[in-house]
Formats: structure tokens, C-alpha cells, sequence
């Protein structure tokens, strides 16, 4: 009988790391992905400023298949500005789709 309870267990604790791996590896997927799209629109929207940090998160939390992410830029005058995006995660990213800036709406 304890035989059957710690195969149940272990079998339990594999099922469990086996889920937070993926997860894990999926929001890295993702974000890696959508930090490529980001610097592509930068490249392109943006082709005055150098990128100086970037930062996008791996978790989709309004579930548009879109991440955050945001980008400092510097001109060549070592001007500065902050650029939030909303980028593709990997399957937007599969239909060519590419990033959005983000606006921050503020209360009037």
C-alpha cells in the first residue's frame, strides 16, 4: 500500500514540475518574441534613436496575444524617451503582426 501512495506522489510531483516547466519556458518564448518584434518596430518607427534598455514580459495578461514591452531610446543629441509597446506574442507573431505603441490614458 505505501508503495502505490509514493508512486502516486512522485508521479504527482513530476506532473507538477513538468507543468511550471513549460510555463515557464512558454513566457520565455514569448517574451523573447515579442523583443524581437519590438526592436524591428524601433528600427523602423524610430530609426533616429539607438536603443538603450528593453525590457517586455513574457505573461499575456488582457489575453490578446499581444505582451508589453518597453524600450529607452537615445538620439544622437543623447535625447532621451520611453517607448511602450504592445507586441506580438508567438502565434500574432506567426500571422506577420507587429507591434503597437501603447498609450497611458491618464484621468482628466
Amino acid at each position: 500500500m505505501k508503495k502505490y501512495i509514493l508512486f502516486a506522489l512522485v508521479f504527482f510531483i513530476v506532473l507538477v514540475a513538468a507543468y511550471l516547466g513549460t510555463s515557464i519556458l512558454i513566457r520565455a518564448a514569448r517574451a523573447s518574441v515579442a523583443e524581437g518584434r519590438g526592436v524591428t518596430f524601433i528600427q523602423q518607427v524610430y530609426a533616429e534613436y539607438a536603443i538603450v534598455g528593453q525590457n517586455c514580459q513574457g505573461e499575456d495578461t488582457d489575453n490578446d496575444s499581444y505582451v508589453s514591452c518597453d524600450f529607452r531610446l537615445r538620439n544622437a543629441q543623447s535625447e532621451e524617451r520611453m517607448v511602450h509597446l504592445q507586441c506580438p506574442g508567438i502565434w500574432k507573431s506567426i500571422l506577420r503582426n507587429t507591434c503597437k505603441e501603447s498609450r497611458l490614458m491618464l484621468p482628466q
